[in-house]
């Protein structure tokens, strides 16, 4: 189970609306000379909220930790790339088997696969329209976190 922590939104019959802080995969995304911060500035700084399962009945405001499965991450992490690539390529063929002359094949070709990608997405659309909301694809609500405050005194020095 992957697990990462998050803030309860809003809530639902269905479950909670759980906002998780992105987090970078380096320590470099404050230089402004990285690609990967400037391509992820590209696309917003906008939080996305999550509906979570709700099982241990968490509120509006609780720090939780969420969690999903691993193995439905990675099916989804794979279908999600695999199948729009797979049916460009599919339709890249069946473009170029299609085309009366070998001077409108590569033009059959580009529309070919444009079509297959087209149709790789709206298979996605439809896919997670239908078991998205499966409870092994959902987040669960694993536990509250609370958040104890330590006081600690030091007395001299600390040792090197």
């Amino acid at each position: 189970m992957i697990e990462t922590q998050a803030v309860v939104v809003r809530i639902e019959d269905a479950g909670a609306y759980v906002q998780a802080e992105r987090k970078s995969s380096c320590s470099g995304c404050s230089e402004s000379s990285c690609g990967t911060s400037v391509l992820a500035g590209l696309f917003g700084q906008k939080t996305p909220l999550y509906l979570a399962s709700n099982e241990i009945g968490a509120k509006v405001g609780d720090q939780v930790v969420v969690g999903v499965n691993e193995s439905a991450l990675f099916k989804g992490t794979l279908l999600l790339y695999m199948l729009p690539l797979l049916l460009l390529f599919i339709g890249a063929v069946v473009g170029n088997t299609l085309a009366a002359s070998a001077d409108a094949s590569d033009s059959y070709s580009v529309v070919g696969a444009a079509i297959g990608l087209a149709a790789g997405f709206l298979g996605l659309k439809l896919f997670s329209a239908r078991s998205g909301l499966g409870k092994r694809f959902q987040p669960v609500i694993l536990s509250r976190v609370d958040i104890p405050v330590h006081f600690v005194e030091f007395e001299g020095r600390l040792k090197k």
